[in-house]
């Protein structure tokens, strides 16, 4: 890890981001589809090998090595994944927009403001205004100076996270990446790009599957600028085919993908996985058609057969059995904190255990004074954060173990998950307020940096780099990430305004925090037990898959896939997750490994071409300022 390699992630850092919030903003697109890599990322490794392959003609001297080359993609990556959109970019908005929307009609005046601490929250609203009307700018004396302390507490409270991240997959990482040997699927992209010795790029199946994907957006985008030119079709919806087709229409989400990318991200994953994955979507499908046929729900989202709270306990028993798997290996660790006599030897670690324990200490430290300024109880807090914590610890496991595309984990966040245990009339209305504010950060997983953390000590190693460096780096790049994003919303968005947002649905992100605090302080209830026993439900099944799949060679059924077959994400690339299960099995089946790496060869030129097309077509789109 060199000091060039650092100062060249720092410098790209508010330029990445300033990228993905305006695209986001302006044009729609979602950089964190899918999850398991960036294109935008890949994107920046693959520039940098071909500068490098100019250098090593004229510049020997000044080649980047393979571990700067990491260096510079684990920073960008997660930096990027401070910016996704169900992380860190809807956070400005939310913390300002309870203020511009209060009304008498809804009542916020009374109900939600007096509650909101003013420390993390903008209420100004000669400063708010020109962010909700546009035609302004963030670059005036009292706007900076309103906006400059929640920036600053949020970008503290994400570091001390980080911190935790970091501690947690430090003193787990010789159990999982060295004893376990998990296999890191997701690692072989950056890998196979920037080691020589792989020689990805001297590959014709690889330039194939690069020309393949890029001619296919090249049409598309061609399309998209005239129409009257034929596209190709990769997303489709089945929604005005099955209105009014009861119980068909009761599925969730009717917009599906099958787009090269998703089916070359699926590709990397295990093919029982594969297999699993599109297998369970299915019958989570066919739970929520059949439960709204017989009249058992009212509401396919968060009532009966509560797929997402099933999920849920799919989560806990996948961390609670691994956990329990480990206990030998934690009961040692616990050993060498203690300073007793353990085998384990952490001197090549990124922290001691000690110094692992110490710093997580001190994340849940600054995590309880954030939260009891706020006025939540440190009980609830320990709750909040366990929860949390845990469950991006799972996600950080499967990642690594399995690399599925999305970990979006939606509704069983802590948000959700602590009022349904106690009920919200058990909380303070400012600890609920508290609890609110952070929806942003807690939605979903799906950009949560956390299974970053363990795939960047195997990067580490790969690269040569120092595990202590690349830990320090982790946390050090979070508040520059973080005030990035404060940045680069604030620019975009003062100059053209919320109601500009191409997402259609970024507002209502950004509005769920005032409204579910709303909902929760009107109508306060008591733990939610049907939604408690689909948790377990989900649990049980969870355990009885591990249990089958543990005694039974060639069970094609994987317990991992439970807990996100029910994601919308998934929902959404079932065709793609289908197309890459079929052709891996038929792959397998008739090719053997030959055949199959070979196959690994072209989807990583697929990968490559559609980062370079997608960003292509984002130029094409920023120049003729219209979504493509």
């Amino acid at each position: 890890m060199s000091l060039r390699a650092i100062l060249l992630g720092l410098a790209a850092t508010p330029l990445n981001a300033y990228w993905i919030t305006y695209t986001y903003w302006r044009l729609g697109y979602l950089i964190d589809r899918p999850s398991l890599i960036y294109y935008n990322c890949v994107l920046y490794l693959v520039g940098l090998v071909g500068v490098n392959a100019l250098l090593r003609r004229c510049r020997p001297r000044w080649v980047l090595s393979v571990g700067e080359l990491l260096t510079i993609y684990l920073m960008l990556s997660l930096a990027t994944a401070w910016c996704g959109v169900d992380f860190l970019t809807d956070l400005p908005e939310a913390i300002s927009n309870p203020f511009w929307f209060a009304s008498p009609s809804n009542q916020w005046d009374e109900m939600v403001l007096p509650y909101l601490p003013g420390w993390l929250t903008v209420s100004e609203m000669e400063v708010i205004g020109g962010l909700f009307e546009g035609y302004s700018t963030f670059y005036r004396t009292r706007v900076v100076a309103a906006w400059l302390g929640p920036t600053l507490w949020w970008s503290a409270m994400v570091t001390a996270l980080m911190l935790a991240f970091v501690c947690l997959s430090s003193i787990l990482r010789r159990r999982w990446s060295d004893e376990d040997k998990l296999l890191f699927p997701a690692a072989t992209v950056p890998l196979q790009i920037a080691e020589r010795r792989h020689g990805l790029f001297r590959s014709k199946v690889m330039w194939a599957g690069l020309l393949l994907a890029a001619g296919m957006e090249a049409i598309n985008t061609i399309h998209g600028l005239r129409p009257a030119v034929p596209g190709i079709p990769f997303y489709f919806d089945i929604g005005p085919y099955l209105q009014g087709m009861p119980p068909w229409d009761a599925i969730r989400q009717t917009g599906m993908e099958l787009r090269p990318l998703a089916v070359a991200v699926c590709y990397l994953m295990p093919l029982d996985l594969l297999f699993s994955l599109w297998l369970f979507n299915l019958m989570f499908k066919a739970q929520i058609m059949v439960s709204s046929h017989l009249g058992w729900t009212t509401n396919i989202w968060t009532g009966f057969p509560y797929v997402d709270y099933q999920g849920l306990g799919g989560f806990l028993a996948l961390l609670a059995s691994v956990l329990w798997l480990d206990r030998h290996y934690l009961r040692q660790v616990v050993q060498k904190v203690l300073g007793l006599r353990s085998p384990l030897d952490d001197s090549g670690e990124a922290f001691s255990y000690r110094g692992a324990v110490l710093g997580l200490a001190v994340a849940l430290g600054f995590l309880f004074y954030f939260f009891s300024r706020g006025g939540m109880r440190p009980p609830l807090t320990l709750f909040w954060a366990a929860h949390f914590l845990l469950l991006g610890l799972a996600a950080t496991r499967i990642r690594a173990q399995l690399a599925p595309p999305t970990l979006e984990l939606w509704w069983i966040g802590p948000n959700h998950f602590l009022p349904m245990v106690i009920g919200s009339k058990s909380m303070s209305r400012e600890a609920q307020a508290m609890m609110w504010l952070t929806y942003p950060i807690t939605r979903e997983f799906n950009s949560n940096p956390q299974p970053w953390t363990l795939e960047a000590f195997k990067l580490a190693d790969s690269g040569g780099i120092d595990r202590k460096k690349m830990a320090w780096l982790m946390v050090a790049i979070t508040p520059v990430a973080a005030m990035s994003v404060f940045w680069a919303t604030l620019h975009v968005v003062y100059g053209a305004g919320v109601h500009s947002n191409a997402d259609p649905g970024g507002e209502d992100h950004a509005l769920d925090v005032p409204q579910l605090l709303e909902s929760a302080l009107q109508n306060p209830v008591g733990p939610d037990y049907s939604a408690l026993l689909a948790v377990g439900v989900g649990v049980v099944i969870t355990v009885a898959l591990m249990a089958v799949k543990m005694r039974l060679v060639g069970w094609p059924l994987h317990p991992v896939a439970l807990p996100i077959a029910c994601a919308w994400v998934t929902d959404e690339y079932l065709p793609s997750i289908f197309t890459a299960w079929l052709i891996k099995a038929v792959i397998m089946r008739y090719g053997g490994l030959r055949l199959h790496r070979q196959g690994l060869t072209f989807f990583l030129g697929v990968i490559i071409g559609s980062a370079m097309a997608v960003f292509l077509r984002t130029i094409v789109a920023w120049i003729a300022d219209v979504p493509l």
